[in-house]
């Protein structure tokens, strides 16, 4: 006799084999595939490094992703965040209770709260592919990566940037993500700034993650790959997309062909080298946009780097954006104190 759940269980994945997201999985790896080749070919830095080598082997496997193991793909988003979803599973629900300080901080932060707008600029976690959080007493889910995002988008608020980008604008504004690792910011901003061509240039193993994330949560947009057929075509034309996906050694190209209205990086500015960060911040000022910037000066264990604020000061008059006295990866104060370099800074840089 046959078993009822193995029956059950092929029946869910004879579905999701036919649903938008594994769909989605499909497209984003073919392209993937010419990133990837292209990576030694282009890269001026020679492919990936001795670290990127052993995290690619970490999540080979989702290059041969089953449909059922797509549809919990955000579980997967470990590899880049280290946040696990284990953490977040109700049984922890008796955890959320170390999460809403820092949430009512933020919400008390938060410029656009008003009694017809009670969550703000709170863009709570989505549920699709697997999505995890506790309740917070927001309007849905949250873990730590979504108040890293909040504090983000309220620091944009406070630093006068975010309000031209928010709700239905008439004209299309073009916004660079400098390390978009897995998508989660894209989607926070898309959702609050719908009219908004979103460039996520990281590392190519990252668009699995970010690639499937995007076009399935936002079935309607139009997207554009590098590596899919025309693509230098296709990129002169970009403000008709929603979102355009580049690998990072794309970016002396990218330059030129696009005109910015802002460019963004959170916490991947400080793992990079000098020179690395010197190129990202003289081309987005090139292209006269703004940066934002939350990054340290240098993480621990970081000797190829000087300082983010030392580099982009070269290129941009910066401005300290205060949003609260925590640091993005604490729930509350009281901690052993951070040594100055390794202090979570939000900058807006104006280029020179």
């Amino acid at each position: 006799m046959g078993s009822r759940f193995i029956a059950d269980l092929d029946a869910r994945v004879k579905r999701q084999r036919k649903g938008r997201a594994y769909a989605n999985y499909l497209r984003v790896r073919d392209y993937l595939g010419a990133m990837m080749d292209d990576w030694v070919r282009l890269d001026p830095d020679g492919g990936p490094s001795a670290y990127w080598k052993e995290e690619i082997e970490g999540f080979l496997y989702l290059f041969d992703a089953s449909p059922m193991l797509v549809e919990h793909l955000r579980e997967q988003c470990y590899h880049i965040t280290g946040i696990k979803s284990y953490e977040y599973r109700t049984h922890h629900q008796h955890q959320a209770r170390r999460y809403m300080p820092k949430y009512k901080l933020l919400r008390k932060a938060d410029p656009t709260v008003t009694g017809a707008n009670p969550y703000g600029l709170f863009v709570p976690e989505a549920d699709a592919l697997g999505g995890f959080g506790l309740d917070i007493g927001a309007n849905g889910k949250a873990n730590i990566d979504t108040l890293k995002f909040y504090e983000v988008l309220i620091g944009m608020e406070q630093a006068g940037l975010l309000p031209q980008f928010r709700g239905q604008q008439s004209q299309r504004k073009v916004v660079l993500e400098i390390g978009s690792g897995w998508g989660g910011f894209a989607y926070q901003f898309k959702t609050l700034a719908p009219n908004t061509t979103y460039i996520c240039l990281d590392l190519p193993p990252t668009m699995i993650f970010s690639g499937v994330y995007l076009t399935t949560l936002f079935p309607e947009a139009k997207a554009l790959f590098y590596g899919e057929k025309g693509f230098d075509k296709k990129i002169k034309n970009y403000k008709d997309y929603d979102f355009i996906f580049v690998p990072h050694y794309y970016w002396a190209k990218l330059q030129k062909q696009v005109k910015l209205d802002l460019g963004i990086n959170m916490v991947s500015f400080q793992e990079m080298t000098t020179a690395q960060v010197d190129g990202y911040a003289r081309g987005v000022a090139q292209t006269g946009a703004p940066i934002y910037s939350l990054n340290r000066d240098r993480s621990k264990n970081n000797d190829e780097l000087t300082t983010v604020t030392e580099i982009l000061a070269d290129s941009f008059e910066l401005t300290p954006v205060h949003v609260l006295d925590l640091q993005y990866i604490e729930l509350k104060a009281g901690g052993p104190p951070t040594a100055e370099v390794h202090r979570y800074r939000h900058y807006l840089g104006t280029p020179k």
